[in-house]
C-alpha cells in the first residue's frame, strides 16, 4: 500500500474546516510562495531543519556545523546521515516522514473521540495533490470510519473533482484573479485554479470555502478586491463562501531553518482595510469565513 510524506501533525479549532480537527501537512508543492508560512513542505523530498542554538558541532562528524552554522554542501554529499539516525538531536531533522495509509487510518479512529463540534481531519500541506492516489486513499478510508474530512488545496491538480466525494469541506486558495500575475510570481497560471473553482461551485455535496491571503504588493489593493468579487459573482452562494487571510511573516524564521531567503519585505495590512474588504464581499452577499 502507498505511503504518505508528511512534514507535520497537529490539531486546531475552526482555523481549517469546521470543529476540533487534527491536520497532516502533506510535503511537497508546485508552487513557490515567498511569503508561505510553511516553507519546510515546498520540497518534494523534504528539507534539512537546521535551528543553530541547538545544534552542538559534535551532532555532524563530518564538519558540516561549524559556529552554529551549517554548511549544506557538505550535507548533499553526505551519504551515512549519522546526524538523523545515531547522533539525533532537536537542533536537526529532515522535514519528511513517511506513514503508512494504515496507520494514518488507525490514528484518526483512535481519535474519534475528539473531533467535537462536526470536527474531524484536515489534509493539507505542502500541496497534497502532488501525493494523488495515496491521499485518495486516505480520503476514502476516512470516509469509510465516518469522520469528517477536509482538503486545503491550490486547486492546480487537474484531478481535484476526482476526490469531491470524500471531501465535506474544500478550502481552495484564490491567491491572485489574473494569471500572468499568477505565473510570474508564483510559478504558474491559474487557468486549473479557476476550473476547479468553477466545478466545486456547482458541486452539491461539501462546502467550499474560497481562501485569499492578502499579500502586500500582491493583491491588496481595493482595485483587486474589486476584480476578485467580480471573478467570483457567478458562484453558487449556497455553498461557496470566502475567508480573507492576512500576511504574517510567522513562517520567518523556518524560511532561515531550511536554508532558503525570505524575500518578502515586511509590512502589514491595517486591521480595519481588511475589516472594509470583508464588508464588500459581504455586501456582495457573500458568506464570511472568519477565523
Amino acid at each position: 500500500m502507498d505511503r504518505i510524506k508528511i512534514f507535520s501533525k497537529g490539531w486546531n479549532f475552526s482555523q481549517d474546516g469546521p470543529g476540533n480537527r487534527l491536520l497532516y501537512h502533506f510535503q511537497g508543492c508546485n508552487l513557490f510562495c515567498p511569503w508561505c508560512s510553511n516553507p519546510e513542505g515546498i520540497a518534494v523530498q523534504g528539507v534539512m531543519l537546521f535551528n543553530p542554538d541547538k545544534a552542538p558541532d559534535a551532532v555532524c562528524p563530518h564538519g558540516a556545523i561549524r559556529d552554529k552554522m551549517l554548511d549544506r554542501s557538505v550535507c548533499s554529499t553526505c551519504i551515512d546521515q549519522l546526524c538523523l539516525n545515531k547522533n539525533r538531536n532537536e537542533g536537526i531533522r529532515w522535514s519528511a516522514k513517511e506513514y503508512s495509509i494504515d496507520a494514518l487510518t488507525d490514528e484518526i479512529e483512535n481519535a474519534k473521540s475528539l473531533f467535537h463540534s462536526g470536527g474531524g481531519v484536515t489534509v493539507t500541506g505542502g500541496e497534497p495533490t502532488l501525493q494523488f492516489a495515496p491521499l485518495k486513499q486516505l480520503l476514502s478510508k476516512i470516509k469509510d470510519i465516518q469522520v469528517n474530512t477536509a482538503i486545503e488545496t491550490n486547486g492546480t491538480c487537474d484531478r481535484l473533482p476526482e476526490l469531491f466525494e470524500f471531501v465535506d469541506t474544500l478550502i481552495i486558495d484564490f491567491k491572485h484573479y489574473d494569471t500572468a500575475v499568477h505565473k510570474k510570481r508564483l510559478g504558474t497560471g491559474n487557468e486549473k485554479v479557476i476550473g476547479n473553482l468553477e466545478k466545486a461551485s456547482d458541486y452539491n455535496g461539501f462546502k467550499v470555502w474560497i481562501r485569499i491571503p492578502l499579500i502586500p504588493d500582491f493583491n491588496d489593493t481595493p482595485d483587486d478586491i474589486r476584480q476578485f468579487i467580480g471573478r467570483l459573482t457567478g458562484y453558487n452562494r449556497d455553498h461557496v463562501s470566502v475567508e480573507l487571510l492576512t500576511y504574517h511573516e510567522y513562517g520567518k524564521v523556518k524560511w532561515e531553518q531550511a536554508g532558503m531567503p525570505y524575500t518578502v519585505q515586511s509590512k502589514k495590512i491595517a486591521i480595519e482595510t481588511v475589516k472594509k474588504y470583508r464588508e464588500w464581499f459581504a455586501a456582495s452577499h457573500f458568506k464570511i469565513i472568519n477565523t
